[in-house]
């Protein structure tokens, strides 16, 4: 829509009455509908002015056609199927379950890609450390105190440090 000309502005200046006729005949409410039709409005006054032909008939009838197209439109974007989607809560219980939210499905997921990633991580590391060391990361991994790991692999806590500290570098440069 382009700026109103003074014509323009003039004739919507005068009965702008229409559109609180036109809100109020369709039981609309100002403050949700105004907005929307008072657009229609302004089209109808700037095509009334530039549209000869429209000066057959008086200036309510366009306004009012114009109106209702724009309530239309309006009420045809509300009803597409993208804004009337269904919203659930996470805490609602699936309806094939007892006692499973979805929260519950949404977390679980998200623990199977982690145990899925850290499964790969130490995949890719094995590949690059002896299978001593890898014994080791895994004992740690599976809550192993460093003197049953010690006691295991008849190693000293200094050794074990210092094997879990190399493969600490292979670590990082398999996450970089």
């Amino acid at each position: 829509m382009k700026p109103l000309t003074g014509e323009q502005k003039h004739l919507a200046e005068l009965n702008h009455d229409l559109v609180y006729k036109f809100l109020n005949k369709n039981n609309l409410s100002e403050a949700e509908y105004y907005d929307v039709v008072v657009f229609g409005y302004l089209c109808a006054a700037q095509e009334y002015c530039e549209n000869a032909k429209l000066q057959k008939f008086s200036f309510a009838t366009v306004a009012w056609k114009m109106m209702r197209r724009e309530l239309s439109n309006h009420i045809k974007y509300l009803d597409r199927k993208k804004r009337d989607f269904p919203t659930i809560s996470l805490s609602e219980i699936l309806s094939d379950s007892d006692s499973l939210h979805y929260e519950d499905v949404i977390t679980l997921e998200n623990q199977l890609m982690e145990e899925l990633r850290l499964n790969l991580l130490l995949h890719t590391l094995a590949a690059k450390i002896t299978k001593k060391q890898m014994r080791i990361i895994r004992m740690r991994l599976d809550g192993f105190r460093m003197h049953d790991i010690a006691s295991a692999e008849k190693m000293t806590f200094k050794d074990i440090n210092r094997m879990l500290d190399d493969t600490y570098h292979k670590i990082m440069e398999i996450l970089i």
